[in-house]
């Protein structure tokens, strides 16, 4: 969460009491009361120090009209939540600095409701501003002249005294829970990193670390740069669908950023292109996670574009396969995890540590085994629309199946049947329709479960007369890197008791 405070200090509180008061809730970890040092009249700095160090928000400061403005240019207006103090009047604004037109003398004392108003105008949620201010009668001539000019009032409006304390705090950690919020902040916040890190690259490192173009045939390894521009290009669309505070229903907006978050992988192969350089990764795990994860989006790009993708795909989807995109865009350590990584993981009821050792342990091998046999419960259903009605035409000659990872496999060609027989008229729309909705009902869950899947592929010995599978899986403790992060993130997405059965329709 990205806080804008806009605060002249010009009341009886003082500094520590007004920010043990607004903030203490939002450090987990240490007491602010014991941090922060109010005779340090460097607020801002202070706060931003203690906030970068010990949470996972930001906030800045502005004690006037003056320094919002210059804050707002420096960040192009880019913050979640707004706390505004009405009065400013500690600072004076110099006339040419004032919007034209507001000579007032008493500009200063009021200059909260003019940044309300162009915060406002920009589109700014209303619901995501805050009024924090000794100047209650103000307040409420400035509703009421609201009211007069028919515009609506402000939605949230505390006064500085105590009982208005635990609601202004109260407010505060609903917008930190606000998935919206936290997904906003994680895609920009990702999309600025990953931005960074590219441009930072040494023009001799690009073709080794650039890994996403090794998958596309096409794309020549010889003009690096032009990789480096394209992934620039890319992650800067990626981040203005977030970056205006959309007035779009949610879903609309998920559905708009999947497309152009997996458009990249329309061209891309199932597997690095052998005619390039293969990258080379630290561990078997690595390379698995890699190999998978390009599998899962290019699985996306196809299921998002056939309709085959749950229509309840939600803030957590979008932040899973967000993380994915830039894991695999460009090459990064293992053992680091990105801030940007970590907002995003709290949109997750994640497991501890201790608790995924110990379902890796002792319960992974029972889950992957049941999520396999419930999607071959699927697919042999859809394999058996195709006996039943196509005398005997089997559409798996031309899908290039793929058998080195029996739950990938399937997963894969579950679709590809399904798009192949909507091909042919023999099928009757309705029935069509219905296993469309079963796969759309666990599209969600296989994305998350092909993690783990891909990280530990089965084994099978098929004794083929009685059409009889022995399973077993080869289970090896995660490395304590981005692995054991996501699979801590995730595991309940994945394996959790909400489960849906392919069975029902």
């Amino acid at each position: 969460m990205k806080i804008l405070w806009i605060e002249d200090f010009g009341d009886k509180l003082t500094r520590s009491e007004l920010v043990e008061e607004l903030f203490s809730d939002l450090f987990k970890e240490i007491s602010l009361a014991n941090e922060f040092d109010g005779d340090n009249r460097d607020t801002a700095g202070q706060l931003a120090r203690l906030f970068a160090e010990h949470t996972l928000h930001e906030i800045y400061v502005c004690k006037s009209y003056v320094e919002w403005t210059d804050v707002d240019a420096q960040h192009r207006g880019d913050f979640d939540i707004a706390l505004i103090d009405i009065n400013l009047g500690s600072y004076t604004t110099p006339n040419h600095k004032r919007p034209p037109g507001m000579e007032s003398p008493e500009f200063d004392k009021k200059a909260g409701f003019c940044i309300y108003h162009q915060l406002i105008k920009r589109g700014f949620p209303d619901n995501n501003i805050a009024f924090f201010t000794a100047q209650g009668l103000s307040l409420k001539e400035f509703s009421q002249y609201c009211g007069d000019i028919f515009l609506e009032r402000p939605a949230n409006c505390f006064e500085k005294y105590r009982p208005h304390f635990e609601r202004i705090r109260q407010w505060l950690a609903e917008k930190e829970d606000q998935q919206s919020l936290i997904l906003r902040r994680g895609i920009i916040d990702g999309s600025r990193f990953m931005r960074e890190k590219i441009g930072a690259l040494e023009p001799s490192d690009l073709n080794a670390r650039l890994f996403f173009y090794k998958t596309i045939p096409g794309v020549a390894d010889d003009n690096a740069e032009a990789l480096r521009r394209d992934s620039i290009d890319y992650l800067t669309r990626l981040e203005r669908r977030f970056l205006s505070h959309q007035n779009d229903d949610e879903a609309d907006l998920y559905k708009i950023f999947i497309n152009e978050l997996s458009a990249k992988w329309e061209e891309s192969k199932w597997s690095y292109v052998r005619r390039k350089v293969t990258p080379r990764f630290g561990s078997w795990q690595e390379e698995q996670f890699h190999r998978t994860a390009h599998f899962q989006m290019k699985m996306l790009r196809n299921w998002s574009s056939h309709r085959l993708l749950s229509r309840e795909v939600g803030a957590k989807e979008i932040a899973y396969f967000f993380v994915l995109a830039m894991r695999l865009l460009v090459q990064r350590d293992l053992n680091d995890i990105a801030r940007f990584e970590r907002i995003l993981a709290r949109l997750f009821d994640g497991v501890s540590d201790l608790e995924l050792n110990r379902l890796t342990n002792s319960a992974l091998g029972f889950y992957l085994e049941r999520s396999y046999e419930q999607l071959k419960v699927l697919h042999k259903d859809v394999l058996r629309l195709v006996r039943e009605r196509l005398d005997g035409k089997d559409p798996r000659n031309n899908l290039n199946r793929r058998i080195d990872n029996y739950f990938l496999g399937i997963f894969r060609e579950l679709g590809e049947v399904l798009n192949w027989l909507e091909q042919v008229e023999q099928v009757e729309p309705d029935v069509l329709a219905f296993h469309r909705r079963r796969i759309r009902e666990v599209s969600i869950r296989l994305f998350y479960q092909s993690f783990w899947h891909g990280l530990f592929p089965l084994q099978i010995k098929s004794t083929y007369y009685a059409d009889l599978q022995t399973i077993r899986f080869y289970i090896e403790p995660l490395q304590d890197s981005f692995l054991t992060f996501i699979g801590q993130t995730t595991f309940d997405e994945c394996f959790g008791e909400k489960e849906a059965s392919v069975d029902v329709a």
